[in-house]
Parts: structure tokens; sequence; C-alpha cells
């Protein structure tokens, strides 16, 4: 909507029966607003039945033309020049109609209405004039509007470019892709390109690679504020190190934050007077002269998935919604987008629940959305997700996947009622221009074949970095060569490995197998456990640990050289007989099904005897679990419930890990926490690493 600009003076010239001298506005009016629906209240104090006449001057801006109706008969005509307009002599109780039948603003012509709304009761009067008064107000214009939303969320701290495999014509094909340049030189491109671009980040920033580790959020700073996004949400793992560290990161921010739904004013670090820039619950953006609302909500996992401070209080995500949503209709504004860190399907259920929300952009889940089935990807739904609110209107949902691979545009309409008419859009995936097949750069040939197929694919697209963010990149890329070196901890021994128990390449035999991989298991529980996850135990596949740890100082390079996958932490809750089973079977893919020597199970908090000498799914003999209330080890119950932790890898099924690819959604999360950067926590905790003397693995091998 437009708006107009009122400036006013109102003179309320009171009659009384008692000679009092004049007091000032100060003493009997509060400052005049103009409410949701557009009246002007003049909210005054005076005795009863006192009458009292009100003069109001009105100046329209940009030299246009206004009709200022008191109830006359014929308007009575402003200049550009402030000029008095009226009188009206009103009695105690009654409200003053100031109508506008005419108002050409902008070189258009509305329709609209004031209302003067006067208190007056307790205070004696006399003569007083109220102060001078600048109101922007939202004038009734309606007309259409148009938004092109570009967003990203969950980028955890990776900066630089990776590799992907995606298949053209069916060849599975290694490709370079997304990175922060890519990123911004898409962005970049498309705010030149689109009507009223806004860019937004969904939350979860930070966390997750080598450059948080280092650079304890700096890095990502600096390239977000290249990128200068409009807003952004608090997701769960800012909180991660705690408040004074998200302090520090968002002290280094230079757009808003919007999170509607934590308190922080009882916060030490994060009130607002020790931010550069307080968190607002929402910011409302003047597009076209139409008021936008951008409203943030965080996930009320973060209280147990995160680490947030006790002086920090959360509210119910979807009471919040209704109840900011409400408020900002009580104000006037009908076009209202959520940044919600808060998981696809969570946020489709708020889209059901919450009237007056026309758009959602979603984070937490990592959710890939729109159709990728030509290189090979499977997304979760369609881009955006269309629901219907309470009221039968429109609500977008959108998602852009993870870690800067896809940045998200979806273009909403408006009509003149800020009902949304059309909502369409495309996340793009952001590649580069290597491709290898078989482990080799294509030829020529093939590579023009492959860009001919990217360029008639509109949501796969090959980007050039943008130089500015490539440069600011660079410099902690440098960094990274040293900093990688950086020592967290001790090796008291050689700590090595061993996918399946017997004799190591050094010559050295290791009955019962890797001495590391149970100690990289211990770490990822330690971290579940940290972050209030409660887990029972942890299970670690042989090939997801790549090297030998050996005797002296652990490095941040060693941990990253050791699991160098992008895996994160899952949490499954499975049954005791689930738990046997997913054993036997990471057995079955290696022993008996020719899979890989990688499936080999490794574990922390169970014990288990695996003997060779017993069939197919049998192998199994003991099963023990740690009672974590009496440190004990007890036989584990088939029928009890267990929260058990693996890679994201495994829980997939990968490797043969059948039985955790089976357990349903809703009894597993992906807790986002990057394995390699939870082994660092471990390590910098304990400090020193030695081999796990209590429980493990019994092998017993076959005897032919």
């Amino acid at each position: 909507m437009r708006k107009i600009f009122i400036f006013f003076n109102a003179f309320l010239a009171l009659n009384l029966n008692f000679g009092m001298g004049a007091v000032t506005a100060e003493e009997n009016c509060q400052i005049p607003y103009v409410d949701a629906q557009l009246n002007i209240h003049i909210p005054c104090y005076m005795a009863e039945d006192m009458a009292l006449s009100v003069e109001l001057l009105f100046k329209a801006d940009n030299e246009k033309r206004a009709y200022w109706d008191l109830g006359q008969v014929s308007p009575a005509t402003c200049t550009p020049t402030t000029s008095q307009c009226g009188t009206r002599l009103m009695e105690h109780g009654t409200n003053l109609l100031l109508h506008i039948p005419q108002l050409d603003v902008f070189g258009k012509t509305h329709h609209t209405q004031f209302t003067v709304a006067l208190d007056a009761e307790h205070v004696n009067g006399g003569y007083f004039q109220l102060p001078e008064l600048t109101y922007v107000a939202e004038d009734a214009i309606k007309s259409p509007l148009t938004l092109n939303l570009l967003h990203i969320n969950d980028h955890h701290s990776h900066l630089v470019e990776e590799n992907i495999n995606l298949k053209f014509d069916g060849v599975t094909t290694q490709v370079n892709f997304a990175g922060f340049a890519r990123m911004a030189a898409k962005i970049k491109e498309l705010r030149s390109q689109v009507e009223n671009p806004l860019v937004f980040h969904v939350g979860d920033a930070i966390v997750g690679t080598l450059y948080y580790s280092l650079f304890k959020g700096e890095a990502d700073a600096a390239v977000m504020n290249a990128i200068d996004f409009d807003a952004m949400v608090l997701g769960n793992h800012e909180f991660d190190d705690g408040n004074a560290q998200l302090k520090t990161f968002l002290n280094q921010l230079q757009f808003p934050i919007v999170t509607a739904n934590i308190d922080f004013s009882q916060s030490e670090d994060l009130n607002p007077s020790q931010l550069t820039r307080p968190i607002e619950p929402y910011l409302v953006k003047n597009i076209n002269g139409q008021s936008v609302a951008i409203v943030g909500i965080n996930t009320l996992k973060t209280l147990i998935s995160s680490s947030p401070g006790k002086d920090l209080t959360f509210s119910d995500e979807i009471e919040t919604a209704k109840r900011i949503t409400a408020e900002l209709e009580a104000k006037g504004i009908n076009k209202i987008i959520y940044l919600t860190h808060y998981g696809y399907n969570q946020e489709q259920a708020m889209a059901l629940q919450v009237a007056g929300i026309d758009v959602i952009l979603g984070g937490d889940s990592h959710t890939l959305l729109g159709d990728f089935t030509e290189v090979g990807l499977t997304s979760e739904g369609s881009y955006p997700t269309i629901v219907s609110s309470p009221r039968q209107e429109p609500v977008c949902v959108a998602h852009a996947w993870q870690y800067g691979y896809v940045l998200g545009h979806l273009t909403v309409k408006f009509d003149d009622n800020g009902v949304v008419t059309e909502c369409l859009g495309t996340p793009t995936l952001l590649l580069g221009d290597q491709f290898k097949q078989n482990g080799e750069l294509v030829n020529e040939e093939t590579w023009a074949n492959i860009e001919q197929k990217i360029a008639q694919m509109p949501n796969v697209e090959i980007v050039t970095p943008d130089p500015e963010v490539s440069e600011i990149l660079a410099r902690y890329v440098e960094q990274v060569d040293v900093l990688s070196k950086q020592e967290i901890g001790e090796a008291k021994e050689d700590l090595l490995h061993i996918r399946i128990p017997g004799r190591h390449s050094s010559g050295i035999e290791l009955a019962q197998g890797s001495l590391i991989a149970p100690l990289v298991a211990k770490g990822f529980f330690q971290q579940l456990a940290s972050r209030q996850y409660n887990p029972d135990l942890v299970i670690q596949n042989a090939g997801g640990v790549r090297i030998d740890v050996v005797k002296g100082a652990i490095t941040m390079q060693t941990a990253y050289t050791l699991l160098p996958f992008g895996n994160t932490i899952y949490l499954l809750e499975m049954s005791g007989a689930e738990v046997k089973q997913v054993l036997e079977e990471a057995l079955i893919n290696h022993f008996d099904n020719g899979g890989s020597s990688g499936s080999f199970p490794y574990a922390y908090g169970i014990r288990y005897t695996i003997d060779m000498n017993q069939a197919a799914g049998q192998r199994v003999t003991v099963l023990e679990v740690k009672n974590k209330a009496t440190n004990e080890w007890q036989a584990i119950d088939l029928q009890a419930t267990y929260r058990v932790g693996t890679n994201s890898f495994s829980a997939s099924g990968g490797d043969g890990y059948l039985a955790f690819g089976r357990v349903p959604t809703e009894k597993r999360v992906d807790t986002f926490f990057d394995y390699a950067e939870s082994f660092i926590n471990y390590v910098k905790e304990v400090n020193t690493l030695s081999p796990i003397d209590d429980g493990g693995l019994t092998f017993i091998p076959k005897v032919d």
C-alpha cells in the first residue's frame, strides 16, 4: 500500500466552568496515533459534559492536492502548504469523523476515512496545544504487488565449493558445485533482474565444518555481509556454543535478525544493550509504498538440541505465530512472510493453523524441494508446497535444501487485498564446470553435451563464482592451511585402524579390531549426550573411519582426515531386537553378500561378541548395554526401546545397515552435528586418547 505523510497540529479548546489557567499538552493529552483502521486518535482527558473544538492542519507530501472534509457540505481544499481545513465543535463522549472523499497522492485517487477518538475524563482543563506530530500512515490505495524472495537455509559453515555426484544420461558424474562465491553471484544476478527482490537466510548459518571450528563464525559473517541479506532468523545451531559466542557472531553481522518466540530481554549476552543490532520479533519493509512484514520463528528443539542460556525464554511456535500475525494485521499489514527454522512438516502444520500468513520460508529439516530427477536427486515435495490457511487462502511453503547447495527463488503475487494469487518458483542447483566420470575429467565432446543438457534444465545452472566473495574466502582458505595444524589433543599410543579384526598392515595383530573406531563412536556419544539427546549407544561403520591416529599430537587436520565425509550424526529410536538385527545385517553385507568391508560394526555403549562360526543372522552371540544409572553391563532387552546414534550414511541404510534405513521418520532425528567436528569437540574435552578398555568387541574368527 502507498503511504501518505500526515503532519498535523491539534488545537483543543476546552470550555470550562473553572477559571483555571492554561495547562500543557503533556499534562492533558497523549501523543496522537493512527490505528490499524486508519483512525486518528487524540487521547485527551477532560471534565464531564465539556465541549471542545478540534482544529487539524493537514499537508500532503510531494506538493499533491488533498481534500479534507470535516462534515461540511463540500470539501474544504488544502493547498500544498499547511493551512486550516476546518473546525468542528463536539460534545463529550462523541467521535469526530474526518472523511477524505478524494485524496490525490502520487498521482492516484483513493477513498478512505479517519476518526478522531477522544477520551474525556478525570482532568480539569484549560487551553493547550498538542505538539506537532509527524506520522507515516498507510493509505487505502489497493493495488497488486509482486515480490521475488531469494532464500537459503542451513548452510552450516559450508563456505567453499564441494563435489556432488549427479546423473547425466544415466551416467554418474562428479561435479564441483556450491560455495558462497557461487551463491553470491546468483543472488547478485537475480537482484538486478527481478522485481522487488528480498534475500533471506532461514537459520543455522554456523557450526559444521572446519571453517567454524577455526573461525567461530567470523568467516561466515564476512561472506554473509557481502551478500547483505534483508533478514535472518536464528536457528537452533546458532546456540551450540552458548549465548556469549552467539553474541560475538551476531555483532559481526550487518543485517537484521528476526526471532519472535525467544525473549532476550533478561539475557546477559543477548539483550538489546549488548548487541550492535537488537534481535527483533519482526521487521516491516516498505515495498512500492506497501508494508511487508518479515517474522522469525525458532524451533523449540533448540532447548534440547543445543546450548541456549537459561536466561532465555522460549515460546510455542504456533501460539507465537498466531499472536504476531494478529498484531501485524491489527496494524493494517496484510502481506506477511515467515522465516521459520522449524522443519518442513511442522511448517505445513503452521500454515494450516495460523490465519494471515502468506509465505513460509523454512529451514532445519534440510529439505530438498522441486523436481531434480533428471540429475538423479530425490526431493521431498514440490517447490513451493501450497497449503490452505484457516481462511482457505493459499500459503506458500518453500525450502532450499542445505549447505548453500541450492538458492531458492520464489515469486509471489498479491491481489488488492493482500491475498496470494500466484506463487511459483525455482530452486537452483549451483554447479561449477568441472565434470568427472570414472574418476577422470570428461572429454570435450562429453563436456559440451553435459553443458547443453544443463542449459535446458530450469533448476540446474553453471554459475561463475563472484570475484568479491572469492577474494574474501581466499583469505580464510589460506589461514585454514595454517590453522588446520592446530593441536586439539594427544594420542597416548598408536590408535591403529583396521576394518575387520586381524593383522594390521604394520604387522601388529588387532584381534578385536580397530582401536580408533570405538573412540570415534564414543566421541559421537559424548556429543549427543552434551546436547541433551540422551543416547544409549552409538554404532559406527568401519568404512567411515579412514586412517590410523598415531602417537603424538592430534590436529584439526587429523580429525578431518580421519572423518572426511560430509556426514552428520543421527539419533534413532530402535528396539533391542532391531539393534541386534542391524549388527547382523552389517555382517551379512560383507561376509555373505560381497559388500564392502567397511560395513563391519564398531560401537560405544554396547559390548558384543561376534562369532564367525555361526550361521548368518546368528553371529552376534552376546549383546549387552551399559546401564546409565548403575554403570553396569546388562543383557539387552529385545523389547525395550533404545536411543541409537550413528552417522547419516549408515542411518540411510548404507553399507548394509538396513535396519537403520527402516526406522520410520517419526523415530529418527538428524541432529546435523558434523561428525568430524563432534569428534574434535570430544578430543578437546578429554585432551588425551587411549584405547577403550571397558566393553567393546569380542571377535571369534571362523575356524576352517
